[in-house]
């Protein structure tokens, strides 16, 4: 079996190699892949790119290039953007990307192989883009907050990596919510022979170590992605397949495969693809309704119980409890016989309760529409417990807020013969 670590340091190696030549077996070669596999098919690499994405860059980063498809083109980026490179490379992407989301948007690109980091510097440099920044690190532990990447993209790396899973994690981790996952990878319809997922060139070839498309759906799904979806853009036919056969060293093939088995049994089974996903947006704040609270009472001439030489404590005390929830934002509401029938008229359940018991059984106390009490008023702390405020965040009763009139103001108080305000 290939170890983990065996992979990261075959990988680190091979890709160490190709930033220090800068040429990676040829200016068409990508992945690890041999010369004779790519002059056969050129799938991949610069061919992916137009001729004016080409001008903008540097000729170091596309000698570097080592893609298998074109990821800003996939990712739809717009202006203001913040864009993810996973395995920056040479920095192709991450400038090509800088300039797609400028102005107001950023590039970063993050690369584990140090040769690699000082060519994307260099390249960077050169092209004179300045909202770009390149990052040493695993694509497994990416060093970069929660919640701050519009878009991830990545050209044929993830196959690379020994912890895919992980890869999606981190990737779900760091997106913003809404943010959207859009690669270009190596994937398989079926796995691989153990004998031929085994030898490292592949690995560091990107075929060794791609999952199968539904490995790929499920790993993504796993992480929290939805509409993951994966549309392949070259499939490895037997021609391609024997030139990437004739690109191996013979030392690397196990012993007892045999290629001409292997090419059958592989014919169609590689694939290249566009692979996208999208981590979901933060969902909308509930909206919060308030509890409505309606108190409908008889017809009184005087609602606040002072009547002049007559109190009733009942009255005064709902009073003062109607103006302190009032005060608080509860939604609460009195209905006076006298004053306001057709607020008794038009709620039903209040029409049905005066058919049945008469405006004898008044006051009625309903809370968002249903009947909680009848017959008398509620108190201080029944109205908390219907509006939902816990009583230890409630204002002591303390004393009343009305004045009781002096028995000696009859003549004055303007209430009438009845003594009623």
């Amino acid at each position: 079996m290939t170890s983990p670590d065996d992979i990261r340091t075959a990988v680190r190696e091979r890709y160490a190699a190709a930033a220090t030549s800068a040429s990676c077996c040829g200016p068409t070669s990508c992945c690890g892949v041999a010369d004779a596999a790519i002059d056969a098919v050129d799938p991949f690499g610069q061919s992916q790119y137009g001729d004016d994405e080409r001008a903008l860059l540097p000729e170091e980063a596309l000698i570097a290039s080592l893609g298998c498809g074109n990821p800003t083109l996939l990712a739809e980026l717009a202006p203001g953007d913040v864009v993810l490179d996973l395995g920056s490379g040479g920095g192709i992407d991450v400038l090509l990307s800088a300039r797609r989301v400028a102005p107001g948007g950023m590039a970063y690109g993050l690369d584990m192989t140090p040769e690699m980091l000082a060519l994307a510097n260099a390249n960077k440099a050169k092209s004179g883009i300045t909202n770009v920044e390149f990052l040493l690190g695993s694509i497994e532990d990416m060093p970069l907050p929660d919640n701050t990447i519009d878009v991830i993209i990545s050209n044929c790396v993830v196959n690379l990596s020994p912890d895919k899973d992980q890869v999606f994690r981190e990737s779900f981790r760091v997106l913003a919510p809404g943010g959207r996952f859009a690669i270009s990878d190596m994937v398989l319809a079926r796995p691989l022979p153990p004998e031929i997922a085994s030898i490292m060139a592949l690995w560091t070839g990107c075929i060794a170590g791609a999952l199968t498309e539904d490995q790929v759906i499920a790993g993504l799904g796993a992480a929290g992605f939805v509409d993951a979806s994966l549309e392949p853009t070259t499939v490895f036919g037997r021609a391609e397949l024997e030139a990437l056969a004739a690109g191996l060293d013979p030392s690397q093939i196990p012993e007892g495969v045999d290629i001409a088995t292997a090419i059958d049994t592989l014919d169609g089974v590689i694939r290249a693809a566009f692979i996208r996903a999208t981590k979901p947006a933060a969902p909308a704040p509930k909206e919060t309704r308030m509890t409505a609270i309606h108190v409908y009472e008889p017809a009184l001439c005087c609602n606040t119980g002072v009547c002049g030489p007559d109190v009733d404590q009942a009255l005064v005390d709902f009073t003062a409890d109607l103006g302190f929830f009032s005060e608080q934002g509860v939604d609460i509401a009195r209905h006076n016989l006298a004053n306001d029938p057709m607020a008794f008229a038009n709620d039903e359940t209040v029409r049905t309760f005066l058919q049945v018991a008469g405006s004898e059984g008044l006051p009625l106390t309903t809370v968002d529409g249903v009947t909680v009490m009848t017959g008398t008023y509620p108190s201080r702390e029944q109205l908390a417990r219907f509006a939902g405020i816990a009583e230890s965040s409630m204002a002591p009763a303390g004393t009343s807020l009305l004045q009781i009139a002096d028995e000696t103001s009859d003549d004055t108080c303007a209430c009438g013969p009845t003594g009623c305000c």
